[in-house]
């Protein structure tokens, strides 16, 4: 069953790192609203290295979307693609 949802998400290829990281992305969306690359630092307690590698990987296979947040322009939130 898993698989099928990774499937219909496209995230097969991915390691369990990476999948990790798109379902915690999901989780703080679903339940906060939004989500932003602080967000999920703190959260998963990966690197900042490998968090911003796995979203740009996630951003360049129109998985992700990254904005630029209107409050603080330092940060930026992550939308999910559909």
């Amino acid at each position: 069953m898993l698989w099928n949802i990774e499937k219909d998400l496209n995230l097969v290829s991915y390691n369990e790192t990476e999948k990790k990281i798109y379902y915690m992305i999901a989780w703080k969306i679903s339940n906060c609203g939004k989500c932003n690359m602080t967000d999920v630092i703190n959260l998963s307690r990966f690197s900042r290295s490998t968090i911003y590698k796995t979203i740009k990987k996630f951003e360049s296979d129109d998985l992700v979307l990254i904005k630029q947040s209107q409050g603080d322009k330092r940060e930026f939130n992550l939308i999910l693609a559909n």
